[in-house]
């Protein structure tokens, strides 16, 4: 047995986390009723306990998102959700809040999720010391960080692979709250990071206008799998519990075929669950919802742009360009075909997001299309809706089997079955029957085998029925529904057979790696700071979301940084050219809102505050 690697899925509902483990996730991450980072994808603990047992049939596991933070008149009702969830079989739980470290909670293993702020070494050793089981890092962590935080650490370690970037530092960010009172630490985000602002310097120049300098697009780190496994990283995940199930079977996919490759590369390494994916579509990240795709700070600071000024849509596959106009028909120069009814989107002369659909594809480069208003030769084309694959996606027909035999014999007036799986989990039974001899063998034995070896909807391949020389007549249908029981049993023998970790949390007095916490630190009830204090934490403020005085409080922390994007940084080579007379400080603007940027060279980040 080699190291296991984890492939984790998002999931709103019920359904998509069946389909995220059909299609290969060895885990899914899903939020409950309450207390989940996005409030609006919650799910009772009745679904949730649906969608455990289908996991653990292929022993893949089920975490439950209570990832936001606190305030004293949830706690109680915090801490009986946590063990509704305990009952309802789930594998783990998802916290950002310390204060759920102080309550009597079920022996189940926790996960500090990315809210907790995983970016500093000293912390993520706190956690662990603390007694998490397992450390969602920062997005914004490179591969050369995480080798040295691995190599300093003996926590689970779990890394988003895919999916939409929060442009700040998570768990750290307060502008929502700040402009809309809509709290990203209460699950319910204004995602003011895609609004359009102006950039403006100190004397009012107004170096970029409405463009959407916050909107990071979107992660996809496909190509380094293998990277990211050797360097210790044990669970890959892909964000995304607001997106449809469309899109999480394309990209929970394409990951499955990634990691299958590199497991099948390297001896020592195990998937985490049990079964085998035949998919009935070609994965492809780029033909699902995306705004871009970058690796984000995966390489380090890198010389291209992380964000797409020019809107936060989806804009999706590069097609090619406009080579001729005629009116509402167009020529597109082009490797790649095109389907009736495809939503294709450019950017405008004016850097503004056009779209259109494809009324008919004629031949030959030319499409006719519903309007051609801005469309002008020689712009990039991309889609956005990908008609035909979405067919695929919607017709699916991927299936997720384990492999198994089964094996019969004839004894005292009775058939004996035996069905076993490819993991060495086996059923009996032994049915007793009238013996009539068959009046032709070979014709009989073949009929039997033929179905014997049916698996119909269960989880199971039956790959090879192992039958004696002597055969007796036997109705077709007696067999299939002794079959059937047996492919039940099973099947209920794996879900049994799941083992979850129990483990009894201990508080203890490591001490924690600051005696301040600001308001960055999230303390919103007694029990958080009861927490803090017992780690050393002397001086400790409220949180934004319960203090009363908000002014001058830092909103945001990024590495994504506008003076670099600008050109003017004094550290990286710039990639674009610098705008003439610039004064700093420099603003940002939308609607009535102003915000002051900090540029900290030191430490390579950004900082927002109101301004």
């Amino acid at each position: 047995m080699g190291r296991k690697v984890e492939l984790l899925a998002p999931a709103k509902n019920i359904e998509v986390g069946k389909a995220a483990i059909r299609h290969g996730a060895d885990a899914v991450y899903i939020g409950a009723d309450q207390f989940g980072a996005r409030a609006a994808v919650g799910n009772s603990v009745a679904d949730i306990e649906q969608l455990v047992k289908y996991a653990h049939q292929y022993h893949a596991q089920i975490f439950v998102t209570m990832n936001t933070i606190l305030y004293d008149e949830e706690l109680e009702a915090a801490r009986q959700q946590a063990w509704r969830l305990y009952e309802a079989g789930v594998d783990a739980l998802i916290i950002q809040d310390m204060g759920m470290l102080e309550m009597d909670l079920p022996p189940l293993p926790l996960h500090a999720s990315t809210q907790t702020h995983n970016y500093e070494l000293s912390k993520i050793q706190f956690l662990e010391q603390v007694g998490l089981q397992r450390v969602v890092l920062a997005r914004e962590l490179s591969l050369m960080q995480m080798e040295e935080i691995r190599k300093n650490t003996n926590v689970e370690l779990e890394y988003f692979v895919a999916g939409a970037l929060c442009v700040c530092l998570s768990g750290q960010c307060y502008m929502s709250n700040a402009i809309g009172k809509r709290s990203a630490n209460r699950g319910a985000c204004g995602q003011p990071c895609r609004l359009p602002y102006d950039l403006v310097d100190a004397n009012g120049m107004r170096i970029a206008e409405q463009k959407h300098l916050l909107s990071l697009k979107d992660l996809n780190l496909s190509d380094h799998v293998e990277d990211l496994v050797l360097a210790g990283v044990d669970s890959l995940k892909i964000e995304g519990r607001l997106k449809d199930e469309t899109y999480v079977k394309n990209v929970v996919g394409n990951f499955r075929k990634k990691l299958d490759a590199v497991l099948d590369k390297h001896g020592d390494l195990d998937p985490l669950s049990h079964g085998k994916v035949s998919t009935s579509f070609e994965p492809d990240p780029e033909r699902t919802f995306n705004r871009g795709y970058s690796t984000y700070f995966f390489e380090g600071r890198k010389q291209e742009s992380i964000i797409n000024e020019a809107t936060p849509k989806a804009m999706g596959k590069k097609m090619g360009k406009v080579s001729e106009i005629r009116k509402k028909r167009v020529k597109i120069t082009s490797d790649l075909p095109f389907h009736n009814g495809d939503g294709l989107c450019f950017i405008s002369e004016k850097g503004q997001l056009g779209g259109m659909k494809v009324e008919v594809v004629e031949g030959d480069g030319w499409l006719t299309l519903s309007n051609t208003h801005d469309l002008q030769v020689g712009m990039e084309i991309f889609r956005n809706h990908d008609q035909e694959f979405t067919k695929q996606l919607n017709g699916d027909k991927t299936q997720r089997k384990i492999g198994a035999e089964l094996q019969v014999s004839f004894s005292n007036g009775a058939i004996n079955l035996c069905l076993k799986d490819d993991y060495g989990y086996q059923v009996t039974a032994r049915h007793a029957f009238e013996w009539e001899a068959a009046k032709n063998v070979q014709r009989a034995k073949a009929n039997l085998e033929k179905s014997l070896k049916k698996s119909g909807d269960s989880i199971f391949d039956i790959q090879q029925v192992i039958l004696p020389e002597e055969i007796p007549f036997l109705p077709n249908g007696q067999v299939n529904a002794w079959r059937r029981d047996l492919l039940e049993a099973l099947t209920e023998a794996r879900v049994q057979a799941h083992q979850r970790p129990v483990v009894e949390f201990s508080p203890n007095e490591t001490p924690f790696p600051s005696k301040k916490l600001d308001h960055h630190g999230n303390v919103t009830n007694q029990l958080a700071r009861q927490f803090y204090e017992r780690h050393g934490v002397q001086n400790i403020e409220e949180g934004f979301e319960v203090r009363a005085d908000k002014e001058n409080l830092r909103l945001m922390t990024t590495r994504h940084c506008l003076q670099y994007q600008i050109g003017m940084c004094h550290i990286h080579e710039n990639f674009t050219k610098a705008p003439e007379g610039v004064k700093f400080p420099l603003f940002l603007e939308q609607g009535e809102n102003r915000f002051r940027l900090r540029f900290d060279c030191k430490n390579c980040v950004m900082k927002i505050e109101k301004a």
